[in-house]
């Protein structure tokens, strides 16, 4: 999952935006999700395939969010970018879209190599959709290499604070404090957070075990008080290629990790990548081929049963029976999808 200086783009002056729209806010002061086009209001009709995605997944009862890369867009220059954001802009008019997620792991190996282009992409990619994409939310997927490393374990632990100076040292970017100021910014509404746990025996080296590791990041997340800047998420990747293989306990532990913890947190939702996607030469899913249920799915079900709020991804050109049998089979556990947007 995680992602093998440009002129500060102004509003995105073009964007094909004919009239300016109100920008609602939450008491929070995040823009609010838009409500579905008014009948009165022209939709154009599906042409190509993202447009039919989207309109079959609202259709289906999910939630819609868009999913593009706009950091690359935005590091190969302005005019790429202000096509990108062109082409969010007519796909989030659909009736079902109330959100656009910008980055995958925003910060991390991807070309954002210091905490000035994070804020400049940050400020020029709220600008640009607050005007291309007015009430739209703005999510982002970030990975915090320092909130693995047991922050403010009581007590210190001599190996944890290695790791915590050795990832700061890695990741300047991404340290504590600076996700601190573009949280505080308010230029993204929506985070969803991995912890970046390491290998378990790792924390059995240091005397503790994952999810303890895991209730300490959230805990250190609580403390600095991300939570009241954003809404928080958390992620995890649990495709898997060919026939799913991993015992039903082994599967409910990471599962008790990665959604029943952060969820008991105060996470507002969980990402569980992914639905279908080609990665390193194979083809990862949560299903086994052929829509086939198992024991992830079977689990991944009960959560739903019991409240979670989970989000997966889905491309178009990744599907394996079809747009309307996966969107079927999607809906029985995830109740948000992102959409492939078809930026490049």
């Amino acid at each position: 999952m995680k992602k093998l200086p440009m002129l500060i783009v102004g509003a995105v002056l073009a964007v094909g935006v004919a009239t300016p729209v109100a920008v609602f806010k939450t008491r929070s002061g995040h823009p609010a999700p838009a409500p579905s086009p008014s009948p009165s209001a022209v939709v154009p009709p599906a042409v190509n395939p993202y447009q039919r995605a989207v309109d079959a997944a609202h259709q289906t009862g999910l939630r819609v969010w868009l999913e593009t890369d706009l950091v690359k867009n935005w590091l190969a220059g302005p005019d790429q970018f202000r096509a990108a954001v062109f082409t969010l802009g007519r796909l989030a008019v659909r009736p079902g879209v109330v959100g656009i997620k910008i980055a995958d792991e925003m910060g991390y190996h991807d070309g954002l190599d210091s905490v000035a282009k994070v804020r400049t992409f940050l400020r020029d990619s709220a600008t640009a959709l607050h005007a291309a994409a007015p009430g739209k939310l703005i999510l982002i997927d970030l990975l915090v290499p320092e909130l693995g490393c047991l922050p403010d374990h009581d007590p210190p632990l001599r190996w944890a604070t290695i790791c915590a100076v050795q990832q700061r040292g890695l990741y300047p970017q991404l340290a504590l404090d600076k996700v601190d100021g573009y949280l505080g910014s308010h230029t993204v509404d929506v985070v969803d957070l991995s912890t970046d746990l390491l290998p378990d025996n790792t924390y059995y080296g240091w005397g503790v075990d994952v999810p303890t590791a895991q209730r300490t990041a959230w805990g250190e997340v609580h403390t600095r008080g991300w939570d009241r800047m954003v809404r928080l998420q958390a992620r995890k990747a649990l495709a898997h290629p060919g026939d799913y293989a991993t015992s039903n306990a082994d599967t409910e532990a990471a599962l008790r990790t990665y959604v029943d913890i952060p969820r008991k947190e105060g996470a507002a939702a969980v990402d569980v990548w992914t639905w279908r996607q080609r990665y390193q030469g194979q083809i990862y899913r949560l299903l086994d081929p052929g829509l086939k249920h198992n024991v992830l799915w079977d689990a991944l079900v009960s959560r739903r049963q019991q409240g979670a709020r989970l989000f997966t991804h889905l491309s178009p050109s990744s599907l394996e029976e079809g747009l309307q049998a996966d969107l079927a089979v999607l809906g029985q556990v995830f109740t948000d999808v992102f959409v492939a947007a078809g930026t490049g």
